[in-house]
């Protein structure tokens, strides 16, 4: 695709980031949107497939207990497990 006349070519350390793969062979963060009052996130499993979860999910057999800006609490029982955005 040609460049506009008002456009910079990407530099090749963007480039490079940008076509680097994600480690994501088990369940992970991959999102999260909406507002404090209503939280939701993206979850890859380690399948590929991809979940919309919000406050009281169920995911694995955990209920989903938190969601911040850049990480999600699972929790089973007296237990809890933090999945945070990748960070690159």
């Amino acid at each position: 695709m040609p460049l506009r006349k008002d456009q910079e070519p990407t530099p090749p350390q963007v480039a490079e980031l940008a076509n680097e793969a994600a480690n994501l062979d088990r369940t992970a963060l991959i999102g999260v949107f909406g507002s404090q009052s209503a939280p939701g996130a993206l979850i890859r499993g380690g399948s590929g497939s991809i979940t919309r979860v919000t406050l009281g999910d169920k995911l694995d057999g955990r209920t989903v207990a938190a969601i911040g800006e850049d990480h999600l609490v699972l929790a089973r029982g007296s237990t809890t497990k933090v999945l945070r955005l990748p960070r690159f």
